[in-house]
């Protein structure tokens, strides 16, 4: 029998050794795992209790769910209150399971936030299958009418098969937070024309907010023109890293504009980035879409291979 529990209600070890032994299926999952353990152990130790505040500045406000049969763990699944949704299943998850785990999980989505599912396609049909048991209730407030599903390759990094020769030597240069301003005009246009559904506003707020974030992180690389403006550096490509987990760094915001694209800025990027989280004893891996058949080669020849299915659903 199927049935469905907070991450509370299960040794904190359990969890976190499913997540570690999947983490390739739920790599932003396993991130936000490790800072939730984090903080409630110096939450702890502290005597105090978790800010709700400081949790979703950590990026780890709201729910983390396990999916169990029996005493045996499937899935975990992070809900943020925001309404994002991040599923750590693994693609042999079987089918009686994924039948029974319907209507338990749709019962739970009942009245909660969801705009976006993102995962590999097990997770993410899943889920799917969930939200519309929602709206099959008929309750107008439940409806979680699908805007956009956008279906991708994801793509691991060997620097074995890199393609060094074809790889341009553009100098890559790591970002700070006083690099935001020269950034912004790359990030929001990947936002724009990479991240938002046509019916989401941009909002420059939040883009902002959100190229900050990573900056401070340490996690933004660019390539640079040679042209110098007023400000300092003009940035003609950028990328950084969306998400670190234990063994894997997922690389998101890969940008260029326009008029230099198809000279290998995206391609440089991606394989510097993916020699660097080596470093760390860590895989480099990203998604790109399906019909990118300019950028699934350019990845190619900077040593990425296909491993999987990735969706991402937006409500």
């Amino acid at each position: 029998m199927v049935s469905l529990c907070t991450i509370q209600q299960l040794p904190l070890d359990e969890v976190k050794n499913f997540v570690f032994i999947n983490e390739i299926y739920g790599i932003q999952l396993a991130e936000r795992l490790e800072q939730y353990i984090t903080f409630l152990k110096e939450s702890r130790a502290s005597g105090g209790a978790l800010d709700t505040k400081t949790a979703g500045d950590k990026g780890f406000a709201g729910d983390f769910l396990c999916l169990l049969e029996g005493n045996t763990l499937w899935a975990v699944i992070f809900a943020s209150k925001a309404g994002l949704v991040l599923p750590c299943i693994p693609q042999k998850l079987p089918e009686n399971i994924f039948r029974e785990a319907v209507p338990v999980l749709s019962a739970w989505f009942l009245g909660k936030k969801v705009y976006c599912v993102s995962g590999w396609s097990r997770g993410v049909q899943l889920i799917r299958e969930a939200l519309r048991s929602c709206a099959a209730r008929g309750r107008e407030d439940f409806n979680r009418q699908e805007v956009e599903h956008r279906r991708y390759l994801f793509m691991c990094y060997d620097g074995r098969r890199c393609r060094r020769d074809l790889i341009p030597s553009l100098p890559v240069t790591p970002c700070s937070l006083g690099d935001l301003e020269s950034l912004y005009y790359l990030q929001s246009a990947y936002d724009t024309v990479e991240v938002l559904p046509k019916k989401y506003p941009f909002k420059a707020e939040t883009c902002r907010a959100n190229l900050q974030r990573i900056l401070s992180l340490g996690n933004v690389v660019a390539i640079a023109s040679e042209e110098k403006t007023p400000s300092g550096k003009k940035f003609i490509a950028k990328a950084n890293f969306s998400a670190v987990s234990w063994r894997f760094a997922l690389i998101g915001g890969v940008y260029t504009v326009e008029q230099h694209r198809r000279k290998g800025c995206a391609g440089r990027l991606v394989q510097w980035m993916g020699d660097e989280a080596a470093k760390s004893q860590r895989q480099a891996v990203l998604f790109v879409r399906e019909e990118n058949l300019a950028a699934r080669h350019s990845y190619e020849n900077a040593g990425y291979f296909f491993s999987g299915n990735y969706e991402i659903v937006y409500y």
